[in-house]
């Protein structure tokens, strides 16, 4: 039997989660999404910046790819890949500008 997960709790909007609005190819349909959204500050060998990064359920981003944009809190932002995660469940969606 296959495990599944329940992921709803993690991605309500009232604690951890932000709506997202996804466009598949950039001009698709905007359809909303909940992610956990992370514009961590990194830096590295005496480079700086940011990766903005959102985590998403899986199946939620089934079909995503690099032409397809993620606006969240007025910036949209271009796919740049799309991870999935050890859990199955949820995606890492790494973001540019």
């Amino acid at each position: 039997m296959a495990f599944t997960e329940e992921l709803s709790a993690f991605f309500d909007t009232a604690d951890f989660a932000v709506e997202a609005t996804y466009r598949a190819g950039g001009t698709g349909p905007l359809v909303t999404k909940s992610v956990i959204f992370d514009r961590a500050y990194l830096e590295t060998l005496g480079i700086s910046g940011s990766e903005p990064v959102a985590l998403g359920i899986a199946t939620d981003f089934a079909t995503a790819d690099a032409s397809d944009t993620l606006a969240i809190g007025g910036t949209t932002y271009r796919i740049s890949t799309v991870e999935p995660q050890d859990d199955g469940g949820t995606v890492l969606i790494r973001l540019s500008t």
